[in-house]
């Protein structure tokens, strides 16, 4: 037992470590911001009025597990902690609100394309390759296998640190460094990563600094453009958490996906539960009617809203229910192992649902999942927003919406749709996949989160 001296010691020990967290500040940098061009060969300059402007002051704040920009033109926050990139939409007077995830795979699939291109490019043996696996990471802030040396060489000299590939500069940065704590230099190189990109490999140089670099440089040898960041000022602010303007956040783009995500939005556990209550009475109700593959229909869709096993009250008619023909042949349509298969299921589930009832759109669920094998998106993605606008509480159907949409190069949707599927049912073992994703991702690229 701690004699009372002691437990005063104590105290004040416990004080001393937690005052420095409580008096934590925010840093904030103003950096002149200079974008410009410069010759390549085979490359003409296009002017493009979606470019930022040439010459911007920008604010950063950064906080404790965020980043808060302001650039004059527009203003938003890399929130680390939610793992979201947030920018306010001034023209459409919202908010955007896009997964971090969704920015990497975007980024992801986006080298992919670029080292295919390159692969093609050097088949014909071109001397000059636009597209080599180095300045596509380069462009993309994206390494895709660090095992392979990048070919990148480090120079020094008058006060710079220069990168450059086959004699082409990447990037620079001078020696003359703006001190700033270790966590707050991270965060400023991740702006960095997300804002104007760099090979990681140079930025991993950048945050062994004790500080960041009063200027740095980032140059697209391939493009011909040039982007340079420079600290004229930095100071400390109290901490305070950002704030952003009072919008309605931005929602799906399909139209009838987005109506049925603000169902779920607008919903309650209690309405959830309810919802998934009427499910299964329909289903018993069917089921004692001698309906029996609307029934099973509305089981299974009730499996794929909670997760768990098919509940007590299909096991009770299940006799009765799987020994209809329709059923049988609904069942043998979920055994798929090929694509021949596949094309067999779709149309045995295309002729079930006009006899599905007002339960038709389930067998769009299971037919969307063999269109999605068969690597018809677009006809997966219709059928699984028909069934959302039947009932917008599947969580399967969300996260399979997802997929659909990631796979079709909307990765920014895909993600809201496993954000909303996690809040209809976190737990759902048909989310393990996501969750898998999301670890992998945060393993191999910790630099982005």
């Amino acid at each position: 037992m701690l004699r009372p001296m002691s437990m005063r010691n104590a105290l004040i020990a416990a004080v001393l470590v937690i005052a420095p967290l409580v008096a934590q500040a925010n840093t904030e940098l103003t950096i002149k911001a200079e974008r410009t061009a410069f010759p390549v060969n085979g490359v003409q300059q296009i002017n493009n009025d979606k470019k930022p402007p040439a010459n911007q002051t920008i604010h950063l704040t950064i906080g404790n597990r965020w980043v808060q920009w302001a650039d004059g033109n527009g203003r938003g926050v890399y929130d680390f902690a939610k793992r979201l990139n947030i920018r306010v939409d001034p023209a459409a007077r919202r908010l955007v609100e896009e997964s971090l995830f969704a920015t990497l795979s975007s980024r992801g699939m986006e080298l992919d394309n670029r080292l295919m291109s390159g692969e093609t490019v050097n088949s014909v043996k071109a001397e000059d390759n636009p597209v080599s696996p180095t300045i596509a990471e380069h462009q993309l802030s994206i390494r895709r296998d660090g095992k392979q040396p990048s070919g990148i060489e480090r120079k020094s000299g008058d006060g710079a640190q220069r990168y450059f590939w086959q004699e082409k500069e990447l990037f620079s940065y001078s020696t003359k460094l703006v001190p700033l704590p270790a966590a707050a230099r991270d965060l400023y190189i991740r702006y960095v990563r997300y804002s104007v990109g760099g090979h990681p490999d140079i930025l991993a140089d950048l945050q062994k600094l004790d500080g960041i670099p009063k200027w740095l440089q980032y140059r697209d040898p391939a493009y011909g453009d040039a982007v340079r960041l420079e600290v004229i000022e930095i100071k400390e602010s109290p901490d305070a958490h950002y704030t952003l303007p009072p919008l309605e956040k931005t929602t799906l783009k399909n139209p009838q996906a987005a109506a049925a995500a603000a169902i779920v939005l607008a919903s309650t556990p209690e309405s959830r539960a309810a919802a998934s209550a009427r499910i299964l009475a329909t289903a018993n109700a069917a089921a004692d009617s001698g309906k029996p593959l609307e029934a099973v229909l509305g089981y299974f869709e009730g499996r794929l809203m909670v997760d768990g096993d098919l509940p007590p009250d299909f096991t009770q008619r299940a006799d009765r229910l799987l020994n209809d023909a329709n059923v049988k042949r609904f069942r043998d349509a979920l055994q798929v192992s090929s694509p021949a298969q596949a094309k067999i299921s779709v149309a045995t589930l295309t002729a079930l649902a006009p006899l599905a009832g007002d339960k038709a759109y389930v067998t769009g669920i299971f037919r969307a999942n063999m269109e999605w094998r068969l690597d018809n998106a677009k006809t997966a993605t219709d059928l699984l927003v028909t069934a959302l606008t039947k009932n917008p509480f599947i969580t399967g159907v969300w996260k399979d919406l997802g997929q659909s949409l990631g796979s079709g190069n909307d990765p920014a949707d895909a993600w809201r749709c496993y954000a909303i599927a996690r809040m209809i049912n976190p737990t759902h073992g048909l989310l393990g996949d996501i969750n898998n994703l999301e670890a992998a991702l945060t393993r191999d690229y910790p630099e982005y989160f």
